[in-house]
Formats: C-alpha cells, structure tokens, sequence
C-alpha cells in the first residue's frame, strides 16, 4: 500500500496491524510525505529494501526475490511513491524523478496534482493545466511507461459541492511490469482527499489494454 500527504504524528505515520511501515526520515529541512506499507507475510519470503533520496515527496521499495518474481526470471520489482506538490508551474517531484529507464519491472505511483486527459477524459483542461501534465505524459511515453488508470474513473471526491471530482492520482508501468497486470482500480473507499488513500493494482499474467501516454 502506497499512501501520500500521510497524518503524522511525531514526524511518523500511522502505524496498521500485521503490516511494515516504510517512509523517509524526517530531517529538518523536510517530514515524510510518502509511506510505502508491506504486509508481515510477503517481508518473510522475499527480500525488501527502502530507498529515499533525501527529500519528504519520492521514495521506492525495492523487492528481490533469487527466485523470479511474477513467475519470470526478474529478480527485481521497483515501486516509487510520490506526493507531487504544486508550486506555481511546477511540482515537487519532475517527470526525470518519476520516470527512471530501468530493464526490471518497475511501477510509479503517487499523487502527482497534475490533470490530464489520458486519465480524465471528460474534464475541460486549462492551457496551464495541459502545460504541466504534458511534461509527466511526454517523459513517462518516452521512456515506455503506461498509464494504468482506467480513463474517467476519479480518485477524489470533493467535499464540496463548487468542486468536482478528480483524477489526481496516478499509475505508470513500464514495458517489464505492463503484461502482469489485467485491472486498475481504486479500492478503498473514496474520501474527500485523494491524499491519504491507497492505491491498489491486480497483477495476473493476460493484460487488458492500458491507457496510454501520448
């Protein structure tokens, strides 16, 4: 379970029964904003190691297992969890960040801020909007990741009725993840952040057609 903008509570994030707590430590010059939850039982047959790059918003998992993952010979999974904050034209967390060219099977996931109509079709985008998602789709095409989200299907819902439903966050594999997985959806119930919900994925060996990058 990846969670983004998480609740802390003494610079730490909530703690779950029966599951491991990955985040970056807190420094003083930024608080973890991402947490990455594995359960007990997957931490007891394959190996897991953190990765945070010395910064609150972007951290990875990554899973070994000598054995094959997937039921293939990749030894290696990686995850990147990102929390994107706006600022202005820009977010916290680039395109180069996100979108690593790597020949293991590799997901990016995360609350990006960013619009865009591969992931909601329906929603009439800004020239600013389009301006800054076109970075992300244009890195995460170019470096052969698909988005998985499946079109129109929103991520948050607003408590207020002056604003409407989103898709803010979002999910790319690359070309070694994309053929185990079959569906993507949002499987907790929704809240009115998009911030403190997991993502969920079904990872099976036949894949459905993805969204796709431009």
């Amino acid at each position: 379970m990846a969670l983004q903008d998480i609740p802390l509570w003494r610079n730490c994030p909530p703690v779950f029964r029966n599951y491991k707590c990955f985040f970056p430590p807190a420094t003083d010059s930024y608080k973890p904003r991402v947490a990455t939850y594995v359960h007990e039982r997957l931490l007891s047959v394959i190996s897991i190691l953190p990765l945070f790059f010395e910064r609150g918003d972007l951290m990875a998992v990554n899973f070994h297992s000598p054995e094959g993952l997937f039921d293939t010979s990749h030894n290696l999974f990686r995850l990147y969890n990102a929390y994107s904050i706006p600022s202005g034209h820009t977010r916290s967390v680039s395109p180069v960040d996100l979108f690593p060219q790597y020949d293991y099977p590799t997901l990016v996931l995360g609350d990006l801020n960013i619009h865009h109509y591969a992931s909601d079709p329906t929603r009439l985008l800004s020239n600013y909007h389009q301006f800054i998602s076109s970075h992300y789709f244009d890195k995460a095409s170019a470096q052969l990741f698909s988005l998985l989200n499946m079109p129109g299907v929103y991520t948050r819902f607003p408590f207020t009725s002056n604003h409407r439903p989103a898709v803010l966050d979002l999910s790319f594999a690359n070309t070694a993840l994309l053929p185990f997985f079959t569906s993507w959806n949002p499987s907790l119930p929704l809240t009115g952040s998009e911030s403190h919900r997991p993502h969920n994925h079904s990872l099976h060996s036949t894949p459905e057609t993805p969204a796709q990058g431009p």
